[in-house]
């Protein structure tokens, strides 16, 4: 089965990439409307099942090319990628219901912030990728892009823990020591999304070196 450059393959990446650049920009929205946030859990859930089934039906295809424009195994890791990163939002949320979070914080939004850049530079190179664009300028921009966010999470990571656990800020209820592991594994998974953006930053660098 030979699968040309415009692959049902690579529109459907795009649509996936979509999908979690949907996802993070509701998160992005509830960390400003709180009210929202029980519905919030309900939308995020619908979002990880439109991504299920892109990755099963991306691989699925994957499986039975015999030929790919680009290798199969760098489209594989990508869309599985993807989904990590639609899977952590969903349980980033989850958990914000679960331990019913009382309300957002400047910290939470700053964090949604980085996320929904991090997936827009995403969108912007699978969209190049499906154009079979990867020596150009813009590709390269916007993975050194997704290097960039991810240090800024780690700062923001960093000062966030200071602030939970060496000065209990009240912003996170940090006189209560449940309420602290609650913010700090909640933050934890936030910056672990953000190291997958990466992982997908170093994905993009490998394809541009492989197809300059």
């Amino acid at each position: 089965m030979l699968i040309k450059k415009k692959s049902k393959i690579f529109e459907m990446l795009v649509e996936q990439a979509v999908v979690v650049l949907d996802a993070t920009r509701l998160f992005q929205e509830i960390t400003a409307k709180w009210e929202r946030l029980q519905e919030a859990c309900v939308e995020m859930e619908k979002f990880e099942h439109q991504s299920d089934q892109l990755v099963h039906k991306i691989t699925s295809m994957i499986e039975r090319a015999f030929i790919l424009p680009l290798d199969k195994e760098d489209v594989k890791e990508l869309t599985e990628l993807l989904d990590d990163v639609m899977d952590n939002l969903e349980e980033v949320l989850n958990r914000l219901c679960i331990y019913r979070i009382p309300s957002s914080n400047n910290s939470l939004r700053e964090f949604s912030a980085l996320l929904v850049r991090a997936t827009e530079e995403i969108h912007q190179n699978v969209v190049l990728m499906k154009n079979f664009k990867m020596s150009s300028y813009d590709f390269a921009v916007n993975y050194k892009k997704l290097h960039d966010i991810e240090n800024e999470g780690d700062k923001l990571h960093r000062k966030i823990l200071e602030s939970l656990v060496g000065h209990r800020s009240p912003e996170f209820n940090g006189k209560d020591p449940i309420s602290v592991l609650k913010w700090k594994e909640v933050f934890q998974k936030i910056e672990d999304t953000l190291d997958i953006c990466e992982n997908i930053a170093i994905i993009f660098e490998r394809l541009k070196i492989k197809y300059i």
